[in-house]
């Protein structure tokens, strides 16, 4: 037996919005109808097999539906551009948007911002979801600033307005955007980080520094379990980040144990975790 003492972070695992685009999703399996799912309705494997399994069939583009008679397509909780709605009416299926409320908070300020003829920045990951999203409600007049140094690209004579990926760290966030208001002082802000992300990124933090090690459990494709993995790590706590049970190395366990999971991790996944720790 290990002598070690493990403690959960009061937040962690499924977030509201990704509980809501989890419990929509498996509303529409009872239907009997062909369900297409748009990219990953969540940033996790586990998650998106299980649908897999369920005859779910996963597409990347609208442009892989042949045959669209009678289906439903789900959007996932980060939200898609505008122009996904219209082509997917125009194929014949019925629009499931699962789309965060936070998410689609943000993608409403992006288009008024677009309908002021301002030049909207997105503080977030280039490439990610979301931020695809988030672009395309902009009007495509937008810039993503991923770092301090993307601003120095940014070269715009309009008004300009600064969003947030949702599941951006406040920390970053201010940095960005005191650098961007340097180049632009009136540049108008919004803050469009999501509550739970905040929480749940203040709460692993706290816990990181009363424990030993810290586990973050979530899938490498999310950018929120990523984050939370960075902060923790910049504790100096010893923290790594695991997706199953499979890459929990024993050699890493010791006295006071502190775990957190991403907003797309499942219960039953971080249950798989602690049951692996508490029989060690």
């Amino acid at each position: 037996m290990i002598d070690m003492q493990i403690f959960t972070a009061e937040h962690s695992g499924f977030c509201e919005g990704v509980a809501r685009a989890y419990q929509i999703a498996t509303e529409q399996m009872s239907k009997g109808r062909p369900v297409f799912m748009l990219g990953n309705l969540v940033h996790n494997t586990q998650v998106i097999d299980k649908f897999k399994s369920s005859g779910v069939k996963m597409v990347k583009t609208l442009e892989e539906i042949i045959s669209a008679d009678n289906g439903i397509l789900l959007i996932s909780a980060h939200g898609v551009s505008p122009e996904i709605y219209d082509k997917a009416k125009n194929l014949g299926l019925e629009v499931v948007d699962t789309t965060c409320p936070w998410v689609k908070k943000a993608q409403n300020i992006a288009k008024q911002l677009f309908d002021q003829g301002m030049f909207v920045l997105i503080v977030g990951d280039i490439g990610h979801a979301e931020v695809k999203g988030l672009f395309g409600w902009a009007g495509g007049h937008a810039q993503v600033i991923e770092s301090g140094d993307d601003i120095k690209d940014c070269i715009s004579d309009k008004k300009i307005g600064i969003i947030a990926q949702t599941t951006q760290s406040q920390e970053n966030f201010a940095r960005i955007v005191k650098m961007i208001k340097k180049k632009y002082p009136s540049a108008e802000v919004y803050n469009t980080i999501c509550g739970a992300t905040s929480k749940r990124q203040k709460a692993a933090v706290e816990l990181a520094k009363k424990v030993e090690l810290m586990l973050v459990i979530g899938d490498k494709m999310s950018a929120n379990t990523k984050r939370l993995t960075e902060l923790c790590q910049a504790t100096g706590t010893e923290t790594h980040q695991i997706q199953t049970i499979g890459e929990l190395d024993k050699k890493w366990l010791k006295g006071k144990i502190g775990i957190t999971a991403g907003a797309s991790t499942p219960d039953w996944v971080i249950k798989e975790v602690i049951n692996l720790l508490w029989a060690q």
